[in-house]
């Protein structure tokens, strides 16, 4: 099978980034023996326009590293064309690139796939067109069900909807030794939807008890929570170890006893669900715009709390459930289980209704 995964901005432009789930997909197909190429904005050296990356054949729709997303979107029909995909996977969350994909598919007459990360952003007076832009999809794949309600809303019908969760390592987490550094674990990009502070008053209201906790993850609130543990005198107790391999945050995970995610903003948060698989005891504060609490529903081993004031309490609960290495409920989150998935998905969707088909070329104005 031949595919085409399409998205502008990169992992590896962007860092540990929402845009990690399309990479996934793409070098997991090639693992399975798929072709794959991926359409994106250039974030290599040199004038290449094609490069060779775990497997996945990278090609540089434009030029300009920096180019806006219409512009971008109007290449893709030419660009695509010569490797005559079997589908076409696009990142549904820039309108322009679901467009520019679109009008590809027509093209070669074949099926279109909007995968999403994130929650769709309606700008004011701009309903009408994503409605439009979403009822272009033959298949629309998320990873909760918070990101679901979302694309819904924006205008997609929900029969029209899968949710596939992100996959973790599980054979991994099998063979990797647990590291006794902290009790209690935060994982995620200190950003400003990070909402630490919650996590760290929390732990200050719990120095008459025995732990220790470490903080996985570098961003731009780093420093300013660094002051902070200093301010409320739990530094000796707190450790930020920064960006950290895979391999060592799941052995730091299995070592711990409690992982707490209380982000503000969380599309799909892997490294809750690691630490969850590791054994840990997950507790999530619920945000509207966080989707970590699904993980730990119903999940014995989880509490949700909907106020920051509790987590101090709640924690002390955790703590009392007996510690463990792994937890084989979450085994159905295997990469292996997800790509057949996939897999499955775009199989599914090969010989889609002519009728739709002529629909969409009629809708948009192509003969």
């Amino acid at each position: 099978m031949r595919v085409a995964i399409v998205e502008r901005r990169t992992i590896h432009k962007e860092g540990e980034s929402s845009a990690k789930r399309l990479h996934t997909v793409a070098e997991l197909l090639a693992m399975k023996g798929h072709a794959v190429s991926f359409y994106c904005l250039r974030w290599w050296e040199g004038e290449d326009r094609e490069k060779i990356h775990n497997g996945v054949r990278y090609y540089a729709v434009s030029e300009d590293i920096e180019d806006v997303e219409w512009r971008f979107a109007a290449q893709l029909p030419s660009k695509i064309k010569e490797y005559e995909p079997d589908v076409i996977i696009a990142d549904g969350t820039e309108l322009a690139v679901v467009m520019g994909s679109k009008f590809t598919c027509l093209f070669l007459r074949k099926p279109l796939i909007l995968d999403f990360y994130e929650q769709i952003k309606i700008e004011n007076g701009k309903s009408r067109k994503s409605e439009f832009i979403m009822g272009l999809a033959d298949l629309a794949v998320v990873p909760s069900e918070m990101i679901q309600t979302s694309v819904i809303e924006a205008g997609c019908e929900g029969k029209l909807i899968e949710k596939l969760p992100n996959p973790i390592k599980i054979k991994l987490i099998k063979d990797t030794k647990k590291e006794k550094v902290a009790d209690i674990v935060y994982s995620k990009v200190l950003d400003k939807n990070c909402n630490l502070e919650t996590f760290l008053l929390a732990l200050a209201e719990l120095r008459d008890v025995k732990w220790k906790a470490a903080i996985i993850g570098e961003g731009e609130m780093k420093e300013l929570y660094e002051r902070q543990i200093k301010d409320l005198r739990i530094s000796r107790r707190v450790e930020f170890l920064g960006d950290v391999p895979i391999e060592r945050k799941i052995a730091i995970f299995k070592g711990a006893h409690v992982c707490v995610h209380t982000a503000l903003k969380s599309g799909f948060p892997r490294d809750f669900l690691l630490a969850l698989a590791c054994g840990c005891v997950g507790i999530a504060e619920y945000h509207e715009n966080s989707s970590a609490h699904e993980l730990i529903r119903p999940r014995e081993r989880g509490f949700r709390i909907t106020e920051g004031e509790v987590l101090h309490q709640t924690i002390r609960e955790a703590a009392k459930l007996p510690r463990k290495e792994i937890e084989e409920g979450f085994f159905g989150y295997d990469e292996k289980n997800f790509i057949e998935e996939y897999i499955g998905l775009i199989e599914n969707i090969g010989e889609f209704k002519a009728d739709k088909l002529a629909k969409d070329q009629s809708d948009m104005g192509v003969l």
